[in-house]
């Protein structure tokens, strides 16, 4: 059995930790639970339709393991997934009641389809959005330009579910890489000057927009300037 095989991951996570931060156990729970599949959580959807779930992470050969179990006499469960980076992972076995699952991922798509099922946001009728956005008239675009308002949907993201559609919990959390501050030191194409020379004229720099700073790649890579971590 897997679990037999693996070793806590006592306080960090060396072999795909990045930068000076190294990921530890409870941040590999985090993407666990966190990790959404259609605007679902998996720990939402675990933790809903069983009991007692119980979360870990775990360390092996250089690899990163994260085990869920739980539920009740006649009907437990215990999955296991293998980490492919900080904020990735694949489902790599599953047992139902201590027979081994054929799908090792079975399981969790069936609490996520019924915990969808079962908590529709009201306020969006499950669409996730709203009205059509008035600054770009629905379009996406003003002013030439991706809509600032909508993020270039055309409509505006519901607030009550935050655009996913399904009322859950917020895994929302400060980027642990940058400190929440979305910036990854001075921007390499001008060296933080703001401006670049061309053709012996002084221009603004186009790869950070005059800021002089270069964005996080771990929370910016979603269109994220904030310094967060947001699951999708």
């Amino acid at each position: 059995m897997l679990l037999c095989l693996l070793c806590c991951l006592a306080a960090a996570a060396p072999a795909l930790a990045a930068q000076d931060y190294e990921w530890t156990a409870d941040d590999y729970v985090w993407t666990m639970r966190s990790k959404r599949v259609n605007g679902v959580p998996i720990g939402d959807a675990i933790e809903y339709a069983y009991p007692n779930a119980e979360w870990e992470a775990f360390s092996t050969g250089g690899d990163i393991y994260g085990r869920c179990s739980g539920g009740a006499e006649g009907d437990s469960f215990s999955f296991f997934v293998r980490f492919l980076n900080e904020f990735s992972f694949e489902f790599t076995g599953c047992e139902r009641n201590g027979v081994e699952q054929e799908n090792p991922s079975q399981l969790t798509l069936e609490a996520l389809q019924a915990y969808a099922e079962d908590h529709g946001c009201d306020a969006c009728a499950g669409l996730g959005y709203t009205d059509a956005c008035m600054n770009c008239a629905g379009s996406g675009f003003a002013f030439g330009k991706q809509c600032l308002a909508c993020g270039g949907s055309g409509r505006y993201l519901c607030k009550t579910c935050r655009g996913y559609g399904v009322m859950t919990n917020d895994y929302t959390r400060a980027c642990p890489f940058c400190d929440g501050s979305g910036e990854w030191g001075a921007c390499p194409t001008c060296g933080g000057s703001i401006y670049v020379l061309q053709n012996g004229m002084l221009l603004m720099c186009s790869n950070c927009l005059g800021s002089g700073v270069d964005t996080c790649p771990y929370c910016s890579a979603g269109g994220i300037a904030t310094g967060y971590l947001v699951n999708s």
